[in-house]
């Protein structure tokens, strides 16, 4: 265990990702029963909304020959959010229905493949064996503090992308009304990057956050969130530039899934089906890989901190000692 906590320490960037492969590969049963479970409904789901999203806005939005300004194409989201262009509030209703259907299916989902991979991680470092059913079993006791660790960050990143993400638009539309100039652009450019780098630093708190909702006592919500970022200090760069690859990968699958499959740059539909399913393939792993790294960085920093694993949730201890207390109360 101490020559495990030694070689975690040590591993930086490419350390981490590398250990992320591993676990994954060693473990090929383990986690192709997880993927097949939960994985792969959470990777449809995540592309099926691109595409019900692009359904509802031609739907919404009345249509425009051309955009106004370069925003359009910086925050696009954004850029028609003017009731104006409202075509039919109709559609409205049911993309405001679709999108709590969506975060319902995507909560639990999240909830549940989080619990399973961190206590499987957990395991596979505490040098246990675990196989799908175990990892399985462990979800009663740990799904409610990593769901209220879920819906505080969902919270958090409503606000954020849902109030300032639209200050952000109004703010870019105002400095390139008129002209671009070179200082407006600077200033655009500027304001860009540093919504994304604070969302790359919210998203990266939640995951470690949510894996020590998992598998350390009685630490949920806020106080996974502070945890979580106490625990990234030291590791702070290298578990960034992780999380900046992984979600530019997935990104550029989700980019490639509109532009291809709904969007339709390919006209044959046999090519554009089979497309489809080998980037919603890609995007499961990526969503594999992201878990599993979530739970590599929080065990690296842990190392980093000389804390321990042995006081991690067991599943197996808390039936034994469920048993032996049961026990005590016959022999009484």
């Amino acid at each position: 265990m101490e020559e495990r906590h030694r070689e975690l320490k040590r591993l930086g960037f490419f350390g981490i990702l590398k250990e992320s492969f591993k676990l994954i590969f060693s473990h090929k049963k383990l986690f192709t029963q997880i993927s097949l479970s939960l994985l792969i409904p959470i990777s449809i789901i995540l592309e099926v909304k691109i595409l019900t999203g692009i359904l509802f806005s031609f739907n919404m939005f009345k249509n425009r020959a051309e955009p106004e300004d370069i925003t359009v194409f910086i925050i696009p989201q954004y850029s028609t959010l003017n009731i104006s262009y409202i075509a039919s509030f109709k559609w409205v209703a049911l993309w405001l229905l679709s999108e709590v259907t969506y975060l319902i299916l995507l909560l639990v989902l999240s909830v549940l493949s989080t619990v399973t991979i961190a206590y499987s991680t957990a395991s596979i470092y505490k040098t246990k064996d675990t196989t799908f059913k175990k990892a399985a079993a462990a979800v009663p006791e740990l799904w409610k503090p990593v769901l209220i660790t879920f819906l505080l960050v969902f919270a958090v990143t409503f606000v954020y992308d849902y109030i300032l993400g639209p200050v952000l638009g109004l703010i870019l539309r105002l400095l390139f009304f008129k002209k671009f100039a070179v200082l407006k652009i600077v200033i655009g450019v500027i304001l860009t990057v540093l919504y994304i780098v604070v969302f790359v630093y919210i998203t990266l708190i939640w995951h470690v956050g949510t894996v020590v909702s998992a598998l350390e006592n009685d630490i949920f919500g806020a106080k996974a969130i502070i945890k979580g970022r106490n625990l990234l200090k030291g590791k702070m760069k290298a578990s960034v530039g992780v999380f900046v690859v992984l979600l530019a990968l997935s990104a550029g699958v989700d980019t490639a899934f509109a532009l291809v499959v709904v969007y339709g740059t390919i006209r044959i539909w046999a090519i554009r089906i089979g497309i489809g399913i080998l980037l919603v393939l890609l995007k499961l792993m990526m969503v594999l890989i992201g878990l599993v790294a979530q739970n590599v960085i929080y065990f690296v920093c842990k190392s980093y901190h000389d804390e321990n694993f042995e006081d991690l949730y067991d599943a197996a201890d808390d039936q034994k000692l469920s048993l032996d207390l049961q026990y005590q109360k016959l022999t009484v």
